[in-house]
């Protein structure tokens, strides 16, 4: 289930694309940042394009829990310089086959990292959308960011800003990654629950949601996890809070709900 905010309520959308709609002679790169869904929307940004008709390659700036699809293509680093080459062509293969392909360096406790630059480089050079995942957050529903996050590629056109709403009503220190920084920033004590205020605070912050987005982008907030009636009223709630506040792209998600 995917709907947006406008003129005062949510709209159901067929995709994230049919409401983006990236021009069709642009190649653009998206990043997702924040928690609570950030690799589940882009594998919908994904699945979108492939049912299109057209690419996209999925990669992290920072570590992503690593893909046993068909469509992966991760190899040790040391692989993708003395073969890069081979898994290139690798890649291709996926992206014809499958439209998508999801490229990393295997990285420790079933994680993957970066592709080493030179890779990178020469797949941003196939014009096909790039699908950043710039941010970690050790699978909890929020975060603040710390002083190297997110990694997000100066050429970014889209980011997204994503956050869990199964984080309402909880204590901050237990469903948020750097809860002592998301606390200093928020003004509450760690035991604190978390209220649809402090979303709205941290996805207009410019050391929340915004931090690191270059002036280029186009910024969206994603309320993911909206899996029940209530949680979907409180994220209407806060897409108009945040409307606004000038954030004209709020999207409301439930990937339960297809």
């Amino acid at each position: 289930m995917i709907s947006y905010f406008r003129d005062g309520r949510l709209y159901e959308a067929e995709s994230f694309l049919s409401i983006v709609k990236p021009d069709d002679t642009e190649c653009p790169m998206i990043a997702a940042v924040g928690a609570g869904g950030k690799t589940s929307t882009l594998r919908r940004l994904a699945e979108e394009y492939a049912l299109l008709g057209k690419k996209a390659i999925v990669l992290t700036t920072t570590h992503m829990k690593e893909e046993t699809t068909p469509w992966s293509c991760v190899a040790e680093e040391e692989e993708w310089i003395s073969k890069g080459n081979e898994l290139l062509e690798r890649v291709k293969e996926c992206l014809e086959q499958y439209g998508q392909a999801w490229i990393g360096a295997r990285a420790k406790k079933g994680k993957m990292s970066c592709v080493p630059e030179l890779i990178l480089a020469e797949i941003e050079s196939w014009n096909v959308p790039l699908l950043v995942e710039a941010d970690g957050a050790r699978m909890l529903p929020l975060k603040v960011p710390g002083e190297q996050e997110p990694v997000i590629p100066p050429q970014t056109t889209y980011v997204f800003s994503v956050y869990g709403m199964d984080a309402l009503d909880q204590k901050l220190e237990e469903i948020c990654f750097r809860s002592e920084k998301a606390a200093e920033l928020l003004g509450k004590q760690p035991e604190d629950q978390v209220t649809e205020e402090d979303i709205i605070k941290l996805a207009c912050h410019e050391q929340g949601g915004r931090k690191g987005c270059p002036k280029q982008e186009e910024y969206m907030v994603v309320l993911n996890k909206a899996d029940t009636k209530e949680r979907r009223d409180r994220a209407c709630k806060i897409a108009k809070c945040l409307y606004e506040n000038g954030i004209k792209n709020v999207f409301v998600t439930s990937y339960m709900l297809q």
